[in-house]
């Protein structure tokens, strides 16, 4: 990738589409669907940014005139995972065995949990405090039938600047790193569908207002192989 980091965060930042819950741009295109198949992919590092933007959502929670919370949402799918390690493997000059071990390691992730990388800013920084127990956020993920699942592990998460600007650009010096796990096994057991049902939305809701984040496919109804 041949931009500098304040340009490549410009570039993606305008590029990411957002579809806010409050009014917040009515008129914007729908964001990309996606393919949330395990069929492999085979990626170059150059490919990492048009990947990155497709798993990537932008929403805005408006109070008063204010962001009572922005937040950048990348969803951490097998397809966003195989990008990711060609970006990394190219960026560390991995060998052909550890990037095949980093491969299979990412695959088990993606297997195991519905995980995503949220980068989030606020007007009133006290505000942007999704992690502690005594947050005002609620997180959940949402499917395609409206059945919820609250996350296995919530965390603040300190990246290395470089890392952070080069792999999730739209890091500044005012946001903060959230890390969201979603067990899979959940959905084995109860109504939760997730990804099965062609769409899932991680929504963060508050008294202020909420935002809704939304991966979709070109499927509208879950499959029959759960």
């Amino acid at each position: 990738m041949n931009r500098g980091p304040a340009r490549r965060f410009e570039f993606l930042r305008s590029a990411l589409v957002s579809v806010a819950f409050v009014a917040v741009g009515c008129g914007a295109a729908p964001p990309p669907l996606v393919d949330f198949s395990s069929v492999p992919r085979t990626y170059g590092s150059s490919d990492y940014p048009t990947v990155y933007e497709r798993w990537t959502r932008h929403q805005k929670v408006v109070w008063d005139t204010e962001a009572a919370l922005e937040v950048w949402a990348t969803y951490k799918s097998l397809d966003y995972r195989e990008a990711f390690v060609a970006h990394y493997a190219e960026a560390y000059s991995l060998n052909a065995a550890d990037r095949d071990h980093l491969l299979q390691s990412q695959r088990d992730l993606a297997a195991a949990s519905y995980e995503f990388l949220v980068t989030a800013q606020s007007a009133n920084y006290r505000w942007n405090d999704i992690e502690k127990k005594n947050s005002a956020w609620r997180v959940t993920l949402v499917d395609g039938l409206e059945h919820e699942i609250a996350p296995d592990e919530f965390k603040v998460v300190k990246l290395p600047d470089m890392f952070e600007r080069a792999f999730f650009p739209v890091k500044t010096p005012f946001t903060k790193t959230y890390s969201f796990r979603f067990s899979r096994s959940v959905g084995k057991d109860d109504e939760f569908a997730g990804d099965r049902t062609g769409v899932i939305v991680l929504r963060i809701a508050g008294p202020l207002g909420h935002a809704d984040l939304n991966w979709s496919s070109a499927r509208t109804k879950p499959s029959d192989d759960r």
